[in-house]
């Protein structure tokens, strides 16, 4: 097995990796395994900052590429200096199902082979892998490394229901506004509803006016470089994302966007216009995403992360991520450092907040 440091011009890697995402051999294969999220995000938020560093990876065996490993290097400084440095997955905390990419099954030799890589070429700098499910290819592998409790991840389970199976296995608040906007759609006749693939940038852009329209300052899009990565993601997506419009009158009230990859279906943000709020355009979008899902055939209608009571009221299958720090010894030092500097920077924010 051979390692090897590349970058995104790398033809050899470019040609693997469509490949083998599109003829689903990946062992862990969601949108996030694209190379077209990742080559995007590391475009947007990596090559831009100077704390920043690409470090891409490319496993071989036999002389074929068998695993990609999507990595940065993040430093921090005090001054001039740099204070500690370490390793992050391409989309840490933006991707929520970040991974290497792979597709042998000897999970454990290729990771030891990273490992054993990085400790070599940054041997002051730890690994920082947030987000492992029970799915993620380092889990049960049982590396030394700290724990700590991440984040709950929602999902919907579609196999073998239907229209109304799915929605009685709801929540009764929840059962009774999908009805009523159920009623509310056939009854009024003002209401029209698409599923609509490989988005244009106009219906991109109404997106992100309606989603700053509807949280104001604290939409996602309020930056500029946000507004630009989804702009340049969804385009490059093509028909893996997917807007799913409601219309009154012709004019869109509600948007949702997702990404279908493989078997499932994962939502990832909206947008309302706030003058619709009374028809609960909301909640009359979801039931109507979730029922294309399931006519797709999609296996799940993913959340991904966040436990908001909207999204508890589905009943949906309920996961729960950890935090894992792989530390080379040396490292102790900084690391405490770097754990003392982040417990003052949330006890700050939390009183901040508490004003």
């Amino acid at each position: 097995m051979t390692i090897t440091r590349t970058t995104f011009e790398d033809t050899e890697l470019r040609e693997w990796w469509m490949r083998v995402t599109a003829d689903g051999s990946l062992i862990r294969n969601t949108f996030f395994q694209t190379w077209e999220w990742n080559v995007h995000w590391f475009r947007a938020f990596v090559e831009p900052d100077a704390r920043r560093e690409l470090v891409l990876l490319k496993v071989k065996e036999n002389g074929r590429v068998i695993a990609v490993a999507p990595f940065f290097l993040q430093l921090r400084r005090a001054g001039p200096w740099t204070a500690w440095r370490y390793l992050l997955f391409i989309g840490d905390r933006l991707a929520q199902y970040t991974d290497i990419v792979i597709t042998t099954s000897d999970l454990r030799s290729v990771w030891v082979g990273i490992l054993d890589y990085l400790r070599a070429l940054f041997p002051d700098a730890w690994l920082l892998l947030h987000d492992v499910l029970p799915e993620s290819t380092i889990a049960g592998l049982d590396f030394p490394s700290e724990h700590e409790a991440g984040d709950t991840y929602l999902r919907i389970p579609l196999g073998g229901e239907n229209e109304t199976s799915i929605v009685e296995r709801m929540d009764p608040h929840m059962q009774r506004e999908i009805r009523r906007g159920r009623r509310l759609f056939e009854q009024e006749g003002a209401f029209t509803w698409e599923a609509v693939h490989a988005p244009d940038p106009s219906l991109v852009e109404e997106l992100i006016r309606l989603n700053r329209m509807r949280f104001g300052p604290a939409s996602w899009f309020t930056e500029k470089v946000h507004r630009d990565f989804f702009l340049d993601i969804t385009h490059a997506a093509g028909k893996q994302c997917v807007f799913t419009v409601l219309r009154h009158e012709g004019t869109v009230m509600h948007l949702m966007a997702s990404w279908v990859h493989g078997d499932s279906l994962l939502y990832v943000l909206s947008g309302m216009d706030p003058a619709y709020r009374r028809f609960s355009p909301g909640t009359m979008n979801l039931d109507r995403t979730i029922r294309y899902a399931m006519n797709r055939g999609c296996t799940y209608f993913d959340f991904l992360r966040g436990d908001e009571p909207y999204k508890q009221e589905c009943v949906p299958q309920q996961r729960q991520s950890e935090h894992c720090i792989l530390r080379p010894s040396r490292t102790l030092l900084r690391y405490r450092a770097a754990r003392a500097v982040q417990r003052l920077m949330r006890a700050r924010m939390r009183r901040r907040e508490a004003r």
